[in-house]
Order: C-alpha cells, then sequence, then structure tokens
C-alpha cells in the first residue's frame, strides 16, 4: 500500500509511485501466472524513470547527477530482474517484495529530496 510519508510533492511523480504500488498488489493478487503482470511491472517502472526525468525538466526540479546516475542503476537491475523471470529463477513473493523495496528505497532516498530548482 502507498503511504503519504513518501510523497515528494510533486502530484505527478506521486500519482506514478501510487500507481506502480497498486500494480504491486494487483500482481501479488494474482492466483494464476503472474509473470506476464511482474513484466508490465518491470516495464512501468523503467517508464516511469523517464517520466520522473522528464516531469523534473518541466516542473524545474533539482534532479541530481546522484539521482540520474541511480535511475541507471535501476534500469540495470530491472534488466537483470527480468532475465531472472525469464529463467524462472525467480519466486513470486521474492520478486514482488524485492519490487516494493526498491520502489520505496528510490523514493525516500532520491525521490523525497527533490526540490524546485
Amino acid at each position: 500500500m502507498y503511504y503519504s510519508y513518501f510523497s515528494t510533492g510533486s502530484v505527478k511523480i506521486d500519482s506514478e509511485h501510487a500507481n506502480i504500488d497498486c500494480m504491486i498488489d494487483l500482481c501479488r493478487n494474482q492466483k494464476d501466472e503472474w509473470m506476464p503482470t511482474a513484466r508490465v511491472l518491470i516495464s512501468a517502472l523503467a517508464n516511469h524513470l523517464d517520466s520522473e526525468e522528464r516531469i523534473c525538466r518541466e516542473d524545474g526540479l533539482n534532479m541530481t547527477p546522484d539521482h540520474l546516475e541511480e535511475h541507471l542503476q535501476l534500469k540495470a537491475r530491472l534488466a537483470h530482474i527480468e532475465k531472472q523471470i525469464d529463467r524462472a529463477d525467480l519466486e513470486k513473493d521474492e520478486f514482488l517484495s524485492t519490487f516494493r523495496d526498491m520502489l520505496f528505497y528510490h523514493i525516500s532516498n532520491f525521490d523525497k529530496h527533490l526540490k524546485n530548482g
């Protein structure tokens, strides 16, 4: 569940975070094949990172070089996770827990520090 203490102050960015978090819950509640939804989640987070950069440029938020580097690292990690899914080398609960942790870590340690530039 998405909590308000993960708010960045940007409604655009926060709504994307909330949507991804909701998708995590949808995947968790799937009884059957979960891997297609996991792939959608991976794509959603990767797309969000690009969107977040665009929003920051448009809204004058300070996307630091460290934050941009974190986006590159996250994309690499997502690619690795997708390969694990392709090999069926990842359990559903492990994936969802790791995925949510990645999202919340990124919000807490990077996105919450976005300020008007």
